[in-house]
């Protein structure tokens, strides 16, 4: 994948620290909202912001493969993180549960409105140290612990303590904690 050079972040108008690279997708993607990404960073995902006041904000030396983050409110990364491709993390539900709080969402958007009063949100943080495999995806309000594994294709639902290894659907628990190496 090729990288954009860095003397275009400034340009575009993306904050990312020292020798961060990123790929023209990601660099298209975080012209539209407020982020902050910290240095030697390798970035392919792209990152949707849903709301004017969404923020997407990645540590220091952490790698995002081909994956998506969708903010409405808050997606926090921390350092030395690790996200696998095909990875969809998300901080809302997107709709409103019940048929009668979303039955015009697609007129509205034929207008260039959404409704976020009946939508859920909640911010979801992924703490220091954390490898996420292949196509998982990470739902609103999740906080995943330092130095944790959420093995592929999982769903993450709920928040997932530190040093811990998880997966299937929804993700629990599997085989021992995770390595404490990770500091």
């Amino acid at each position: 994948m090729p990288f954009v050079p860095p003397f275009l972040y400034r340009l575009a108008g993306i904050n990312s620290g020292p020798a961060t690279k990123l790929s023209l997708r990601t660099v298209r993607s975080l012209r539209r909202g407020k982020h902050a990404i910290g240095e030697e960073c390798i970035i392919n995902g792209v990152f949707s912001f849903d709301r004017a006041d969404a923020k997407i904000t990645v540590g220091k030396r952490s790698y995002i493969g081909k994956s998506h983050l969708v903010a409405a409110e808050k997606i926090e990364i921390g350092d030395d993180v690790i996200i696998s491709w095909g990875t969809t993390v998300v901080d809302h539900n997107s709709h409103a549960t019940s048929w009668q709080d979303r039955k015009e969402d697609v007129a509205d958007w034929h207008q260039g409105k959404k409704d976020w009063s009946k939508i859920t949100i909640a911010p979801v943080k992924i703490e220091d140290s954390v490898f996420i495999g292949f196509n998982v995806i990470i739902l609103k309000g999740v906080t995943i612990g330092k130095g944790s594994v959420v093995g592929a294709g999982s769903v993450v639902t709920k928040d997932v303590p530190p040093f811990s290894m998880v997966g299937g659907n929804p993700a629990k628990q599997i085989g021992g904690a995770a390595a404490r190496s990770a500091t």
